[in-house]
């Protein structure tokens, strides 16, 4: 056996304690507690965590040379470091969980942008985006997708997880989820600005290009379901639980998965700026066409939409919506009621300073626990797109420390 394969496993080993250990066993039932719709205690997760300004710690330094090795051992390295230091109520699969490769032709566009890389650790980046998507005859150079499994790839990386892992825990494979966010696509292609004001200048023009997106969506619903490579057993949609007692787990290796089987993701960032009529005529009609399609659905990312709760409700199937530090979620409980999940984005900014600072921490989860226990709202509480944490992982720390205080004194 390889030197490097005889290391990793010492690092598997460790993982696997980890993962079957009776505390991690349970959280997936905290998570289905939640989406559905129940007043549990809110998770709290970590999550697009500044791996580079970290990356120099010693439990954290990648020792494989091997290319498949290294995705592992950064995987588990990864997970071993946030359940010592900042694990909340994080959860892993109790089988490494290997993803299968695909290729496609996307969408037949090309970026042009101008790039500015971060100075932190974060893979966020300044774009200036140039526009490819000038007039309606440049909508014809969208092509609807073609997509097939790299079956190659995907047994090369199933070989490598087994070799590190059999004898010690179960590999398994790992299917896709739908991510449906026209509104961060068009403006790679047609420039924020240029997007903003073309839906008051040129409406027509907009709903093309909109229809022509949704349309590329749609066609990728199909061929996930044709492939039978959607994910079923995912703990998380884009770092909120995902785990639910309503969509059925499913081996995609024997059994059929459709698109009822899964959820759906949609978000409009750029629209923090428009009215509630305007981002419902954007958005949320196309959004429905890729929604109807999923079993359950979540909507939003960083935009505010503590003052649209009501256009959302033309989803059916709207589980859960993302309340952002730039919401009032006063009024987005108030709204919200018991009929839906507010997934509470906390202020990165606070685990951003040379010296944490509790207290702003606190009252800012203090307002988001007394808004939902007064609308009887079911919450959790993410900390993401962390750009810095000014290289200290302590921070971290006592923000899971600082927000868990304080559900224990006001849940």
């Amino acid at each position: 056996m390889k030197p490097e394969l005889v290391l990793l496993r010492e690092y598997a080993k460790k993982y696997a304690q980890l993962a079957l250990s009776e505390s991690n066993l349970k959280r997936p039932d905290q998570y289905r507690k939640l989406n559905s719709l129940e007043m549990v205690k809110p998770p709290i997760l970590v999550f697009e965590v500044p791996w580079g300004e970290l990356e120099d710690q010693k439990e954290l330094k990648l020792e494989c040379e091997t290319d498949l090795y290294r995705g592992i051992e950064r995987a588990i390295k990864r997970t071993l470091y946030q359940f010592k230091n900042f694990e909340g109520d994080y959860a892993i699969h109790p089988y490494y969980k290997v993803k299968i490769r695909t290729k496609s032709t996307g969408i037949g566009l090309n970026v042009e942008e101008v790039k500015i890389n971060s100075t932190t650790g974060t893979d966020i980046s300044a774009h200036e985006y140039h526009d490819v998507l000038p007039d309606e005859d440049s909508l014809e150079n969208i092509t609807m997708p073609t997509i097939e499994t790299d079956n190659e790839a995907t047994q090369r990386a199933l070989e490598a997880a087994h070799e590190v892992f059999d004898g010690i825990m179960d590999v398994g494979l790992g299917g896709y989820q739908f991510y449906f966010n026209m509104w961060d696509e068009l403006p790679r292609y047609h420039g924020v600005e240029k997007c903003l004001i073309d839906i008051y200048d040129r409406p027509e023009f907009m709903h093309k290009m909109m229809k022509r997106f949704t349309d590329y969506h749609e066609e990728t619903i199909n061929l996930y379901e044709k492939l039978n490579i959607l994910e079923t057993d995912a703990y998380y949609l884009h770092c909120t639980p995902a785990c639910t007692y309503e969509l059925p787990v499913k081996d995609i290796t024997k059994e059929k998965v459709s698109a009822k089987d899964v959820w759906g993701r949609g978000m409009a960032q750029i629209f923090a700026v428009v009215s509630p009529d305007m981002h419902k005529e954007f958005d949320i009609g196309y959004m429905k066409r890729l929604f109807d399609r999923c079993g359950l659905t979540y909507y939003g990312c960083c935009e505010p939409l503590d003052k649209k709760i009501d256009i959302l409700r033309e989803f059916t199937n709207l589980r859960r919506i993302s309340i952002t530090p730039w919401a009032d979620a006063d009024v987005a409980a108030d709204a919200m009621g018991d009929k839906y999940v507010l997934s509470a984005k906390s202020n990165p900014a606070y685990v951003s300073q040379p010296v944490f600072d509790p207290q702003p921490v606190i009252e800012e989860t203090k307002k988001i626990l007394l808004a939902c226990k007064r609308n009887n709202t079911p919450c959790e509480f993410i900390l993401k797109d962390i750009s810095t944490i000014n290289r200290n992982q302590n921070h971290l720390t006592q923000w899971v420390k600082t927000v868990s205080d304080t559900i224990d004194r006001y849940w």
